[in-house]
């Protein structure tokens, strides 16, 4: 099984309770692997939720694609989250240069920390809800997790 992750930047998540969403989303990625057995990552390597699903899949031994949108991402990031992107690349199974659509067309499954504003993350909520792919909300401002299946 091919799953995705998506979610804000660290900027934005300073607003909220980072501990429980880090939490939220070992808790869904675990769950998935337990059952169905192998699962692979998707990332797209920004800043934030993208970089703390790769540590938790190499915590874990689950491999993970680092998607690369475009060569120059690191630059938008601090000196420090530069420097483990780059790490979690070199760890990563597979380093791929696709952005959010292609991350969708490829994965069966979402894990997707979005608290209800415009973005890029809010695009992909609505490619999944498009193509009908079940996902994973994960939604900081409440605090809540929701599994969403919109083939049920």
């Amino acid at each position: 099984m091919n799953v995705l992750i998506s979610g804000h930047r660290i900027q934005k998540l300073n607003l909220y309770n980072i501990d429980w969403i880090k939490t939220a989303i070992e808790i869904a990625l675990l769950d998935l692997k337990e059952k169905n057995g192998f699962i692979q990552g998707y990332s797209g390597m920004a800043s934030g939720v993208d970089l703390w699903f790769c540590d938790i899949c190499y915590r874990f031994a689950i491999n993970y694609m680092a998607c690369i949108p475009f060569e120059e991402q690191g630059d938008t990031m601090s000196i420090e989250d530069a420097a483990h992107r780059s790490l979690l690349i070199n760890r990563a199974s597979k380093r791929l240069l696709i952005k959010n659509s292609l991350m969708v067309e490829k994965c069966n499954y979402g894990i997707i920390v979005f608290d209800g504003n415009k973005g890029g993350t809010h695009n992909v909520f609505q490619q999944m809800i498009e193509k009908h792919k079940p996902f994973t909300w994960v939604n900081p401002a409440w605090e809540t997790i929701t599994t969403c299946d919109p083939n049920h």
